[in-house]
């Protein structure tokens, strides 16, 4: 019987969660909605999250319905006034808002949900941790979730399985994504990722995947390079990106939605670690976080000091990661499962 502070104080036990991105942070909150409804099987949950993002939720069995959102909406707009209306129609019991924009905060206001627990971010927990501390205010008894999981569509898995299953194994996803982002420090040089996918075809003969954001296609295009490699940058949808990852047996990537995506398949994962706090985003299950050791790390800056007056794509933090490194890593998450 589930006799918390939320259950007693409401009747019809139906709770919103606010979330819009990124797609990491995302993931990061499936553990709290997971511990309630383990705690709470009767409870209602519904999430509200960007269109992108939907569809990683929408075979999710403890999520009974997902809502979209723009991250765009302006404050004052008539759309504003419309999902609004729609949230004062569901007839929430509470929300907690794990988006503390002025702009959601204004959004909840308007449809008049008095019940509320904001997400207040803090540098020195985890992500995971941090969110569902944010949930002790309505379920003071609710007991962390250790593993982060995620349910795709039966189609997308049926595609990965049919995408690799006559790719020699271990498959090896290199996750080169995100140099053109606007946050730098977490992208690995080109130039070693072609050097690990030359090593590891060296020592394993298996297959590598490449994965990637589109518009960095063209600059990673020397990872064609890697023998027996099969390149998919931004050939797939995020679900069936998402289900050839988790059908893959080691994830190599720095800190980005992938990395995330993968420990939340239970793929064995290798992050690497410059400009963002390793404790706050680390790999919180199925994987092993490679820090870089320069003094400034981790600075946690969107643009890295070094690179203003150069020419230079990658921060110094995660060119200093050596090659070996990476693969001694790899070496030991193969030993430890080994790959048939």
């Amino acid at each position: 019987m589930c006799y918390y502070l939320f259950m007693r104080e409401y009747k019809k036990n139906k709770l919103l969660i606010i979330r819009t991105g990124a797609i990491g942070d995302v993931v990061h909150t499936t553990a709290l909605y997971r511990a309630i409804k383990k705690q709470c099987p009767d409870i209602k949950i519904h999430y509200m999250t960007s269109e992108y993002i939907k569809p990683l939720l929408d075979e999710d069995k403890d999520i009974e319905k997902v809502i979209i959102i723009d991250p765009k909406f302006k404050m004052f707009s008539s759309y504003t006034k419309k999902l609004a209306r729609i949230i004062k129609k569901e007839n929430y019991d509470a929300v907690i808002n794990l988006q503390p924009s002025l702009k959601i905060k204004y959004l909840i206001f308007l449809s008049g949900i008095k019940k509320l627990s904001t997400y207040k971010k803090n540098f020195k927990l985890h992500a995971v941790t941090n969110f569902w501390r944010t949930g002790l205010k309505f379920f003071p008894d609710l007991k962390e979730e250790t593993e982060l999981k995620l349910y795709l569509p039966k189609t997308a898995i049926e595609f990965a399985k049919t995408t690799v299953k006559h790719l020699k194994r271990p498959l090896i996803v290199i996750n080169a994504g995100g140099v053109m982002s606007k946050r730098q420090g977490r992208t690995y040089p080109v130039e070693k990722w072609v050097e690990i996918g030359h090593k590891l075809q060296k020592k394993y003969n298996g297959t590598v995947i490449l994965n990637g954001a589109k518009e960095d296609k063209e600059i990673l295009s020397p990872l064609n390079d890697i023998e027996n490699s099969v390149n998919l940058i931004g050939e797939l949808s995020l679900v069936n990106s998402c289900a050839v990852i988790g059908e893959s047996d080691i994830m190599i990537s720095g800190d980005s939605g992938p990395l995330h995506i993968a420990t939340a398949l239970g793929v064995k994962s290798v992050g690497l670690y410059g400009s963002m706090p390793e404790n706050r985003t680390g790999c919180y299950c199925s994987g092993i976080n490679i820090v870089s050791k320069k003094d400034c790390v981790p600075c946690n800056r969107r643009k890295c000091k070094f690179l203003k007056k150069s020419k230079k794509l990658y921060a110094p933090c995660m060119e200093e990661i050596s090659v070996v490194e990476i693969i001694n890593q790899i070496n030991n998450l193969i030993k430890m499962n080994p790959v048939s």
